[in-house]
């Protein structure tokens, strides 16, 4: 996510939310110099460690069997590291604000969110042309339903597809918002 690559696990356990975090806290401790910090942020219960090569999250609630959550790794980087980059095609008026790629299974996709200070009908011909002029073929265009002055882009190259939503940016009404989900594979 925005470059920083981790793994997300769900789990299922018998124990409590504050038995599943002390059983991991204990573990870390007990391997080596790490931040741990804890919180409630109900329902969930939180717990953060921070070593030199890591950075681990849990998250867990309570559930009807004891408790249920997700842990999330990832390597401690260095800010200056991380960097919002994708091959998927966009005009330079368009700048990154959020990147998901994921990898499950063998299936590649990712998930993109973008800010412009031009109008959704512009940009919605800058990416129709770029995207065409990139091999692209255009399935659909349509407004949007919900949105006033909105546009949904669908298209394909090959095996690839993108549904595109470019609609006005609720919080700068003058600026556009842009949602992409890409699969590349």
């Amino acid at each position: 996510m925005n470059g920083l690559p981790m793994t997300l696990k769900a789990f299922e356990s018998r124990l409590s939310p504050d038995a599943v975090l002390a059983h991991y806290e204990s573990e870390r401790k007990t391997s080596g110099s790490h931040d741990v910090r804890r919180w409630v942020n109900s329902p969930w219960h939180v717990l953060m460690v921070r070593s030199r090569d890591h950075f681990i999250t849990v998250h867990a609630r309570s559930s009807s069997a004891g408790s249920e959550g997700t842990i999330l790794v990832s390597p401690a980087l260095d800010p200056t590291v991380l960097k919002l980059q994708t091959d998927f095609p966009r005009p330079s008026t368009a700048r990154i604000v959020n990147l998901q790629q994921y990898d499950d299974a063998g299936m590649q996709s990712e998930h993109i969110g973008l800010s412009s200070e031009r109008a959704p009908f512009t940009e919605a011909q800058a990416f129709s042309q770029l995207l065409i002029t990139s091999g692209w073929s255009i399935v659909n265009t349509r407004p949007t339903q919900e949105s006033y002055r909105g546009f949904v882009l669908e298209a394909q190259r090959q095996a690839e597809h993108a549904l595109l939503v470019i609609m006005p940016d609720a919080t700068r009404p003058a600026a556009t918002a842009i949602v992409v989900t890409w699969k590349k594979s």
